[in-house]
């Protein structure tokens, strides 16, 4: 009888361990984005575009594009992608000029925790 409770929570436990190790990986990340980090691209890029690994709220997303080293450019804010809400893209209505830009993201997941994060790219068109 004791090696059967025995064998129990040891199987209890493991479940258990293995059940918060999912919900540990299951939190809110950046999986990519467009233009991607680093990046040198060859246009002004219409949208700047981040793909979450699940859909933030939006109420408490934010996305912000500025030339490196000024100030952020008044764009519209960053809205989720119609036919998948894990996506969120902000319009770049502006043509950037050659440079440097960075990005900085906040996102809210749907339990309230905010991750943030930056990643710069440069435009550098053909001459």
């Amino acid at each position: 009888m004791a090696g059967w409770i025995r064998d129990r929570a040891v199987v209890l436990a493991t479940a258990t361990l293995t059940t918060a190790g999912v919900f540990v990986c299951a939190h809110l990340a950046l999986e990519t984005s467009s233009p991607k980090k680093d990046e040198t691209v060859a246009i002004s890029p219409p949208t700047v575009t981040l793909w979450f690994t699940e859909a933030p709220q939006m109420a408490g997303t934010s996305v912000r594009l500025l030339p490196k080293g000024g100030e952020p450019l008044d764009l519209d804010p960053a809205t989720a992608q119609e036919d998948d809400s894990s996506v969120v893209v902000l319009d770049v209505s502006e043509t950037l000029a050659d440079g440097d830009y960075e990005v900085m993201w906040r996102a809210m997941a749907q339990d309230g925790h905010t991750i943030r994060g930056d990643f710069g790219f440069t435009v550098q068109t053909a001459r």
